[in-house]
């Protein structure tokens, strides 16, 4: 038991096994898989450190310390399937756990907690996953990427462990074939081991977090992502190297060796054709680094590990150029099919509320920018209502406003069809927040509108899409920083538009964008050709 431990609700204190376990709750515990061990055909094609392993222990993670769910999951979940692959994948379907940002940042939850409240986020979820196969003698895992090389996140879930030791794993109750894909830049994935490995740290007593229980296995081999062994182009002294990738609260470690090699570094490369964001760079990047009084230190440049080998970025104080920046962090997919929810959207102006003798001044053709973004009305005329309306298909829109043509807001009061009276979301389409929307899921001339109180003429229309609000948006304070054997400030000024413009910034530097007024994500990037490259 020795580094098993539980955290405290505050998620500050460890509670250690050592000193909470009772022999008779253990007791049982074991005996439960034991008795699976002579019952389920499943096990009789493992060997007995494949049990020990992946079904005897009596916790998965660092969840809360609870023994009965070895006898109560057979209540809540069930298989009649002979085949191990089915099964598992019949079990994962039944464990309906809704992802709540309520839970992000906090503590594991209990067994009974996620029982009873049907809540938590993916290391909950791939906790529960593990106990409920375990629970019915299937072999499982749970397993983790210490942190994304594209996002700023980590993530966990459940694997199926099958007797060769080949995997399936489980990113949530997906059953059509893509559940075992990881859609991100993934720098490694870990297996939480009961069993303890101390060889590769020789002992060492400062560790990062990640590697200090010494209970993690890289398994990153085992999924399909692009990995690549690699030798640092520097010359490595007395002790443990990391490769930390970035996080806007600091580098953060995923990977360790004693030497300049690393094994199966992730290179960022997905199967198939999965896109998670615009304007990704190939490869991830990392920063070599050793783990000094509870800090990252940079051991040398930042590097690029990709499919072609390793990039070292190093920026060229000498050389200077000026970039223009729209973004703080990558667009990603999702949110441009957010806005391609707008398409075929249109704007009218009418004297009648009913707007009988409606006048489109605006159609939205294409997918409009994921952002806050003006067009003119070139219709001439006075009009006392305007309106955004969708003929059909998903109703989203995240913000609507209006000006004269000498650019003054024009005051309302909000309008909308009768279908959307009756939502009280409506209210988030007038106030000023990107980050809220309104969103219906289907319906036919669903519509929001403005009553301008009296007749007037309207220069301009303003209006986004459901988005991430990570655009520059006008009127916040911005900070831009280049990587010089650390962050160094380039300049700061106030967005007066959609995009800022620094000059005499470092050629081939890395980059990073603050915004100081709001937000919280950020992403580096590179400048090339003359638009940002994410990393």
């Amino acid at each position: 038991m020795p580094g098993k431990y539980s955290l405290s609700a505050d998620g500050v204190h460890k509670i250690y096994d050592v000193d909470v376990v009772k022999a008779d709750s253990l007791i049982r515990s074991l005996e439960c898989s034991f008795r699976l061990k002579e019952t389920v055909p499943f096990l009789q094609e493992y060997t007995f450190r494949q049990f020990c392993e992946y079904v005897l222990p009596y916790r998965v993670a660092n969840e809360p310390l609870e023994y009965y769910w070895k006898w109560d999951c057979p209540r809540h979940f069930h298989t009649d399937s002979v085949n191990i692959a089915a099964a598992a994948r019949h079990i994962n379907a039944q464990v309906r756990l809704g992802m709540s940002p309520d839970f992000y940042g906090a503590s594991q939850e209990s067994y009974s907690q996620l029982m009873r409240e049907g809540y938590g986020k993916c290391d909950d979820r791939a906790t529960l996953l593990v106990m409920a196969l375990r629970a019915m003698g299937i072999p499982a895992a749970f397993e983790l990427v210490p942190y994304w090389g594209s996002s700023n996140n980590a993530h966990s879930f459940g694997t199926l462990v099958l007797p060769d030791d080949s995997i399936i794993p489980f990113q949530n109750d997906d059953n059509t074939g893509e559940a075992d894909i990881l859609h991100r830049k993934t720098p490694k994935v870990y297996r939480k081991m009961y069993s303890r490995n101390t060889e590769l740290y020789n002992h060492e007593e400062n560790l990062p977090e990640l590697f200090r229980s010494y209970d993690c296995l890289d398994v990153t081999c085992k999924h399909r992502l692009g990995h690549l062994d690699i030798a640092l182009p520097l010359e490595v002294s007395k002790g443990l190297t990391y490769l930390s990738v970035f996080s806007p609260d600091g580098w953060v470690p995923v990977a360790c060796s004693p030497t300049k090699e690393f094994t199966d570094v992730g290179t960022g490369r997905l199967p198939g054709d999965v896109k998670e964001a615009d304007d990704l760079g190939d490869g991830i990047l990392y920063l070599p680094s050793r783990y000094v009084r509870g800090e990252m230190q940079p051991v040398s440049a930042p590097i690029i590990v990709s499919s072609n080998g390793v990039q070292v970025l190093q920026a060229d104080t000498a050389r200077r150029c000026p970039v223009t920046l729209e973004r703080k962090y990558p667009l990603s997919r999702r949110m441009v099919d957010f806005a391609g929810y707008m398409r075929r959207g249109i704007f009218q102006v009418a004297n009648q509320p009913d707007f009988s003798d409606a006048k489109t001044v605006y159609q939205i053709m294409e997918t409009p920018l994921s952002r806050m973004q003006r067009v003119p009305v070139e219709e001439t005329g006075t009009y006392r209502y305007m309106r955004y309306m969708r003929p059909r298909g998903v109703f989203s829109i995240a913000e609507l406003r209006a000006y004269s043509p000498q650019g003054d807001t024009l005051h309302f009061t909000p309008i909308t069809c009768e279908a959307i009276a009756r939502t009280v979301t409506v209210a988030r389409v007038f106030d000023s927040d990107p980050l809220t929307y309104l969103e219906i899921n289907a319906g036919f001339g669903l519509w929001v509108g403005m009553d301008l109180g009296r007749r007037c003429q309207i220069g301009s229309i303003e209006f986004a899409p459901r988005n991430d609000d990570n655009a520059i948006t006008s009127g916040d304070v911005y900070e831009l920083y280049y990587w010089d054997n650390c962050w160094v400030k380039a300049g700061s000024q106030r967005a007066a538009d959609y995009s800022l413009s620094f000059q005499n910034v470092p050629a081939g530097a890395l980059l990073w964008l603050r915004n100081v007024t709001k937000g919280h994500e950020e992403r580096p990037f590179t400048y090339e050709k003359g638009k940002q490259v994410w990393w």
